[in-house]
C-alpha cells in the first residue's frame, strides 16, 4: 500500500471517530439579577450554547431547592412541582429549535425572590445555569396625622403601605435635611407586603413644614407627603366656602319667613262670640276653628255675620280650610242652603 494512502486511512478514520466534547454545551442565563414587580410577570430565559435543538431535553426549573418547573419528552410535567408555583407558571419554547427558551412567572408574589437555575440534560451530559430574581413593590402614598402630644408640641405620624422590600423612611424639613424621628415601625401584612409607620414631634409654634420621605430601595422610586404645621392647626378660610354658606343662609331664611307667617296665622285666628258666623264654633281659646253640619244655637244679635268674613292676613289659610269642608260636607248641602263666602 502506498504511504499516501496509509495516511488518508488514517486521516478518515480520525474524522469518524467521536470528537472529545462533541453532543456537549453550556446553559447561560441572564447577565444581571431579574426584576419583577409584585402581581406582574417574570420572564426567565435561559438558552443553549451552541445553539442546538432542545426539544428532546430534559428542562427543570428550581428556586434553590423548589422544583418550580419541568419539561421532558416535548411536554409540561408538573408532578414534582411546588405548591407555591401551581396555576402560575408557563414555558415559553417557541424558539426551542435554536436552543432558548423563557420561564415566565405570573402573577409575581414577594416569595417568589430567590436563587433560580434552569438545568438542561441529554443522554448523560447536564449543564445549568443560575441567577438572581428580585421582587419589588412600591406602595401608597404616604398619609400624615396630626396628634395632641406635651404643652406646645404636637405628634406627627408619617404611614403607608404596600411596600417591598423594606422601605427606606425620612422625615425631612424644607432644605431636605433629614429630622430625627421618634420611632420607625414596619411590619409584614398577609400577603407579604411592608407596612411601614413613623413619628416626629414638632412645636405647635413651628412656621417651617415638614415632609415624610420614603423610597424604593429596588426601584429607586420616591413617594412625599408634605405638611405645614401651621395651616394645619389654623387652616386658611376659603372665600368660596363662605360665600356658599351665606348664601345658603340665606335660601333657609327666605324659605322659612313663608312658613312662620302661615304658622302665625292659623295660631293667631280669634273670632267674636258675638259677630261669628254659626257654622264656625271656635275651640282651645277661640283660636281654632272646625265646621259643623248646622248652625249652632248661638244667641242672635244684629251685629251677627251672615256670611264669613276673614281678614286678608288669613284669608289662604281659612279658604283651604273651608273648601275642604265644603266638599266633605255633602249631606249637610243637600239639606240646607249654602252660605254665601266672601274670601
Amino acid at each position: 500500500m502506498q504511504p499516501w494512502a496509509l495516511h488518508f486511512r488514517r486521516l478518515l478514520l480520525w474524522l469518524l471517530l467521536p470528537w472529545p466534547g462533541a453532543g456537549q454545551f453550556q446553559v447561560k442565563g441572564p447577565r444581571f439579577p431579574v426584576i419583577a414587580r409584585v402581581g406582574k410577570a417574570a420572564m426567565l430565559p435561559c438558552q443553549l450554547n451552541p445553539p442546538v435543538d432542545a426539544r428532546n431535553m430534559v428542562i427543570r426549573w428550581y428556586r434553590e431547592q423548589q422544583s418550580v418547573h419541568e419539561y421532558r419528552n416535548s411536554q409540561d410535567h408538573m408532578e414534582q412541582q411546588s405548591l407555591e408555583y401551581q396555576g402560575r407558571t408557563e414555558l415559553w419554547r417557541e424558539n426551542i429549535t435554536q436552543g432558548q427558551v423563557a420561564l415566565m412567572i405570573h402573577p409575581i408574589l414577594p416569595g417568589d425572590e430567590g436563587q433560580y437555575s434552569c438545568v438542561f440534560v441529554r443522554s448523560t451530559h447536564l449543564s445549568q445555569a443560575q441567577f438572581e430574581l428580585f421582587v419589588t413593590a412600591s406602595g401608597a402614598p404616604p398619609h400624615i396625622h396630626i396628634q395632641p402630644a406635651q404643652t406646645g408640641s404636637i405628634t406627627l405620624t408619617c404611614s403607608s403601605s404596600g411596600w417591598y422590600p423594606v422601605p427606606e423612611l425620612q422625615w425631612r424639613d424644607p432644605q431636605g435635611w433629614p429630622l430625627s424621628p421618634d420611632s420607625v415601625m414596619m411590619s409584614a401584612l398577609e400577603d407579604g407586603l411592608i407596612h411601614v409607620e413613623s413619628s416626629v414631634t414638632v412645636k405647635e409654634s413651628s412656621r417651617t413644614p415638614v415632609s415624610c420621605w420614603i423610597q424604593n430601595p429596588v426601584l429607586k422610586e420616591e413617594k412625599e407627603a408634605g405638611l405645614s404645621v401651621a395651616e394645619a392647626l389654623f387652616p386658611r378660610v376659603n372665600t368660596s366656602t363662605v360665600a356658599l354658606a351665606v348664601l345658603l343662609v340665606l335660601t333657609l331664611m327666605i324659605t322659612a319667613i313663608p312658613l312662620l307667617r302661615c304658622r302665625r296665622a292659623q295660631e293667631d285666628i280669634i273670632l267674636d262670640e258675638d259677630r261669628a258666623h254659626p257654622l264656625l264654633p271656635g275651640s282651645d281659646g277661640e283660636k281654632h276653628i272646625q265646621g259643623l253640619l248646622g248652625d249652632q244655637a248661638v244667641p242672635k244679635y244684629r251685629r251677627r255675620y251672615a256670611s264669613l268674613q276673614v281678614v286678608p292676613d288669613e284669608a289662604d289659610l281659612l279658604r283651604a280650610h273651608l273648601k275642604t269642608f265644603l266638599q266633605d260636607s255633602s249631606p249637610w248641602t243637600k239639606r240646607h242652603s249654602t252660605p254665601a263666602v266672601k274670601l
